[in-house]
C-alpha cells in the first residue's frame, strides 16, 4: 500500500464509517461495542480487544437534532445531542453493546438515558477525577477488574492475560507510530494538512488497531527526516502563522480546512480527539491490569480530570515554545463546562508567557460557526502585528 492509496482508505472510512466496521464483524464474525466518548477517551481499549470485540469512537456528528430533544435538556452539549439522535435513529445497529466511560456530568446522564432507549447491553467505567490522589490507582483497578469481568460474560470467552498483554503492545506501538506523525508534521515533513491529521486520528476509532497500524505504516514510509532528533527546522509558507490546537475537538471539518484557508499552520494539538488519544504509554511490566491503571492515570492535563497545580497551563506553553508556535486556539463545544471552567486561567498563563490565545466555541449539528472567520482573521492579524514589533 504506497501513502496515497492509505489516505484514500482513510478519507473513505471519515466519510463512512460504518462500512469498515461491518466489514470487520463481516470477516471476524465479532461483536462491535460502541465507545460514546468525549475528551479524552477514558475507555480501555485494550481491554475490549482482547476479549475479542472491537472497540468503535462514538464522537457525535454534524447532524440536525430532533428526537434526541425530548430525552436531554437543550443545553446538553451536542456531542451528546447528536450521539443520542444517532443512536435513536438507529445508525448504531452494527453495535452490540456500548460502553460509557464518565468524563462530565453530560456523559454520565447519557449513559442512564441512552440505556433506557437503546435495547443493548451498556457497560460504564467510572475513572477517577483526581489522578495525584494515592488510592485512584487502586479504585481504577477495581474499576478495570469489575469491567473485564463483565466484557467476559458478554463475549462469552475469558480474556487470558497473555492477549490482554498482547493487547496493549499493539495499542503502544500505533500509539508510538501517531506520534511519529504528529513529529513530522511538527516539522513541516509530514505533508499532511490540519484536516488530514484529524482524519487520521478519526478513523482510527472505526477500525482495528491492526488495519489503522498498516495505513500509519504507508504514510510514514519513505518520509524524509523520520530520524525524529528535532534537527531539522520547520518548513513554513510566507506569511503562514504557526499555532497549537487545545480543546475538546476542532469539530465539524470545516473549520479546520478554515484555519489553513485563512494563513494558520497547525503544528499540533492537545485535544481529545487528537494527541491526547495516542498520548499514552501503558508499561510492559507485570500484572496487565495494574499496569492499564497505571498507564491510563498518566494522562496529559485535561479539562477533565483535577488539575490542581495547573499543569495544563505548563505543558501548553511548554509544546508551544517547543514546537515554535505563535498563538493557541482553544476550541470548546457549546455548553461545556469542564472546559468553559478552565479557559479563564489558560488565558491568563499564556498571555503572560506572551503567547496569545483565542477561544472559539463550536457546536455539532450547526456547520460552519458564523462569526469563526471574522474571529480568526483578526486573531491572525494581531500576531502578525506583534511580529512587526
Amino acid at each position: 500500500m504506497n501513502r496515497h492509496e492509505a489516505l484514500g482508505r482513510i478519507t473513505e472510512a471519515v466519510k463512512n464509517p460504518l462500512k469498515p466496521v461491518e466489514e470487520w464483524k463481516a470477516r471476524s464474525g465479532g461483536k462491535v461495542v460502541g465507545v460514546v466518548s468525549c475528551m479524552p477517551p477514558f475507555a480501555p481499549e485494550e481491554l475490549l480487544r482482547a476479549a475479542g470485540l472491537l472497540p468503535v469512537g462514538i464522537w457525535g456528528a454534524d447532524v440536525p437534532v430532533s428526537l434526541a430533544d425530548a430525552k436531554m435538556q437543550s443545553f446538553a452539549c451536542s456531542v451528546a445531542r447528536t450521539s443520542l439522535e444517532l443512536a435513536l435513529k438507529g445508525a448504531f445497529s452494527v453495535c452490540d453493546g456500548f460502553v460509557f466511560p464518565f468524563t462530565c456530568d453530560a456523559f454520565q446522564n447519557l449513559s442512564e438515558v441512552w440505556k433506557a432507549g437503546i435495547d443493548r447491553p451498556c457497560f460504564q467505567l467510572v475513572f477517577p477525577k483526581k489522578v495525584d490522589r494515592g488510592h485512584a490507582r487502586a479504585y481504577l483497578q477495581a474499576e478495570l477488574l469489575r469491567l473485564r469481568g463483565e466484557l467476559e460474560g458478554f463475549a462469552g470467552r475469558p480474556i487470558p492475560e497473555a492477549s490482554l498483554r498482547e493487547s496493549i503492545r499493539l495499542y503502544n506501538e500505533h500509539r508510538r507510530k501517531m506520534r511519529q506523525l504528529e513529529a513530522l508534521r511538527a516539522r513541516g515533513q509530514g505533508a499532511l494538512s490540519a484536516r488530514q491529521m484529524m482524519e487520521v486520528v478519526l478513523s482510527s476509532t472505526f477500525m482495528s488497531r491492526e488495519e489503522h497500524l498498516l495505513l500509519l505504516e504507508a504514510l510514514l514510509q519513505g518520509q524524509a527526516g523520520s530520524d525524529l532528533s528535532g534537527k531539522q527546522g520547520i518548513v513554513r509558507k510566507d506569511g503562514q502563522v504557526p499555532v497549537l490546537l487545545s480543546g475538546v475537538m476542532p469539530r465539524p471539518a470545516a473549520v479546520v480546512s478554515l484555519l489553513e484557508e485563512l494563513g494558520y499552520l497547525v503544528l499540533g494539538d492537545d485535544l481529545g480527539l487528537g494527541s491526547l488519544y495516542y498520548s499514552l504509554e501503558i508499561p510492559d511490566s507485570g500484572d496487565a491490569v495494574c499496569d492499564l491503571a497505571d498507564g491510563y492515570l498518566g494522562y496529559p492535563p485535561c479539562s477533565t480530570l483535577h488539575d490542581p497545580a495547573g499543569s495544563r497551563s505548563d505543558t501548553l506553553i511548554q509544546r508551544a515554545r517547543a514546537v515554535g508556535a505563535e498563538g493557541v486556539l482553544i476550541f470548546a463545544v457549546k455548553f461545556c463546562e469542564p472546559e468553559f471552567f478552565d479557559y479563564p486561567y489558560l488565558k491568563e498563563d499564556l498571555e503572560k508567557a506572551g503567547i496569545p490565545v483565542l477561544l472559539l466555541e463550536t457546536e455539532l449539528g450547526l456547520g460552519e460557526p458564523g462569526p469563526a472567520r471574522t474571529r480568526l482573521e483578526a486573531f491572525l492579524e494581531t500576531i502578525r502585528g506583534k511580529r512587526s514589533q
